[in-house]
């Protein structure tokens, strides 16, 4: 009698035959659906596919709770899951649907481009296609663009409704100071602000400016809406300028459109509807006076010709601690670019000397020529404090631990299901194994995030040696970019003392860090002669941060 075998057959194509670093990504955004698909059961759903799958290695489930589809850069978890898509440690993504995935159609071909690039792919289960198909393209064009009809169809009628309720005179509006707005949205006016409110224009049209203004305004209780006391010049404008004064309301002034495929807010310059309704409320500035005022605004517009200047490389380059500051050029001599200084005078303490482009410049040049010439054997001593910086040791011995748990229980696990019979007590060891391993190997993955930041710092550290060994001597002309690509900032202790930093633990180099550079053990340490008067040598330090 013949013997017949059923073959399974892949859910997946035979692409995925390849032993892979697979991930899921999941996203739930309203009520509903939390109902009736929870996160917490994709999650699981999607761990126990990837981690029982001997043809994969399981790289993390990432998802978003209450986010919208059309919007990807607020899902959090979206760009977690596409940081490590760029950095290379993930290959394949499993996602329910191309709906669960986005309805913005330029944002998600966008990604699928993109990864398709660095070699990864997504799986969209509920289509049976793969983002490496050409035909996706196509089709999710065709099904977002179906939803995002949907989403601005929903915009319109929504907007269609404000505009008639706006043409009957029934229009939202604000707390305004001035008015007492009462609880079915009508203005009163309050007698001892509007006082004060009438005695700002006529202030106005008297010729007082808006500083006189304000201090006036601050010697009285009035206070803005937020109940905080007037500071600025620009609200004292913003009343004189605020059309509800007049008893009327203009609905209309902005609209909501789309750039670049997000939802933004424009002016509206004629592009869309916009009614005045007049005798809206009681006026508490009669219409003429509230037009001299505003002829009086536009006349003291000024119009300001802001001249451009080259950015110079410098700026935001140099940090001083006498001053507390990043520095720029202040003074810039053109027939004598030697007296070129870095300054920063809002925040000059007093009596602090100047930092002069000849000094920083000439500091950049030696010590750059010296960490190029001696990197060779400097180099022990660079990586040595790398690796300081930079120590991962405590948690792969942590993760090793947890791998080799996880391969423990997988082995038990997969005994048991090779068994053709299996006692009730075998079962829930099973079910139990099962809830194991996908909660340690979860708690791997979270791991392994937590170390990738770390690992991928050595890519700056590559870079950086690079930028190193890419000096040409002798140094004729100093090479900014590269100079930029190895020190992140040049702190300036005092004139006579320079530290330049090798940011190789990628922190942020905040004020705090930078004022304890002087703590720091250099990897290279000498002195150059001043190029200015008054000083005879400068000290300067490399050192990695």
């Amino acid at each position: 009698m013949k013997e017949i075998k059923v073959i399974d057959s892949n859910k997946y194509n035979n692409n995925y035959k390849t032993l892979k670093r697979v991930a899921a990504y999941a996203r739930v955004s309203t009520k509903l659906e939390m109902q009736s698909s929870s996160l917490a059961l994709q999650i699981r759903h999607y761990a126990k596919e990837i981690i029982f799958n001997p043809e994969y290695i399981f790289a993390g489930i990432y998802a978003d709770h209450g986010k919208s589809g059309t919007s990807m850069k607020q899902r959090d978890g979206l760009q977690e899951l596409l940081k490590k898509i760029y950095a290379g440690h993930i290959y394949l993504v499993l996602v329910k649907s191309l709906s669960r995935f986005a309805r913005n159609t330029i944002d998600a071909l966008t990604i699928i481009k993109e990864t398709r690039k660095v070699g990864a792919e997504f799986y969209f289960e509920k289509e049976g296609i793969s983002s490496l198909d050409p035909a996706i393209d196509m089709l999710f064009t065709m099904m977002a663009s179906m939803a995002e009809q949907e989403s601005d169809s929903m915009s319109q009628n929504i907007s269609w409704s404000f505009q008639k309720q706006a043409q009957k005179g029934k229009v939202s509006i604000h707390k305004c100071v001035g008015y007492t707005l009462t609880r079915d949205k009508k203005f009163i006016i309050n007698p001892d602000e509007a006082s004060i409110i009438k005695k700002i224009y006529q202030m106005k049209l008297d010729g007082y400016s808006n500083s006189e203004i304000l201090s006036y305004v601050q010697s009285t209780n009035l206070k803005t809406i937020q109940n905080n006391d007037f500071s600025l010049n620009s609200q004292i404008i913003n009343i004189l300028k605020d059309i509800k004064y007049s008893g009327q309301v203009i609905w209309g002034k902005t609209y909501r459109g789309k750039l670049n495929n997000e939802k933004v807010t424009f002016i509206n310059n004629g592009e869309k509807p916009k009614y005045l309704i007049k005798n809206h409320h009681e006026p508490m500035i009669n219409l003429d006076t509230f037009n001299q005022v505003q002829d009086l605004l536009n006349h003291s517009k000024q119009v300001y010709t802001k001249s451009i200047e080259p950015k110079n490389p410098f700026n935001r380059f140099i940090y001083s601690l006498m001053h507390d500051s990043y520095l720029h050029v202040k003074v810039k001599h053109v027939d004598y670019p030697k007296h070129d200084l870095f300054e920063n005078d809002s925040t000059r303490k007093a009596g602090s000397p100047r930092v002069y482009s000849r000094n920083a410049t000439h500091v950049l040049r030696k010590a750059t020529i010296a960490l190029a010439h001696k990197f060779c054997e400097l180099e022990t001593k660079f990586d040595k404090q790398v690796s300081q910086l930079i120590n991962t040791r405590f948690i792969d011995k942590e993760m090793v631990k947890i791998g080799e748990k996880i391969r423990a229980y997988k082995n038990e696990y997969f005994t048991l299901k090779q068994k053709d019979y299996l006692e009730q007590a075998e079962l829930s060891l099973m079910g139990e194994l099962e809830e194991i391993i996908i909660q340690t190997s979860i708690k791997y993955v979270q791991m392994e995030d937590r170390i990738m930041p770390e690992i991928d710092k050595y890519k700056r550290i590559r870079e950086i040696k690079k930028a190193i060994s890419s000096i040409v001597l002798p140094l004729d002309e100093l090479p900014l970019n590269t100079i930029k690509n190895i020190y992140d900032v040049v702190v300036v202790v005092d004139p006579e003392n320079y530290v330049l930093l090798i940011n190789a633990s990628g922190k942020k180099l905040d004020s705090e860090a930078l004022k304890k550079v002087t703590d720091v053990k250099p990897l290279l340490e000498s002195s150059c002669k001043s190029k200015t008067y008054g000083i005879i040598e400068i000290n300067w330090k490399i050192s990695l941060i």
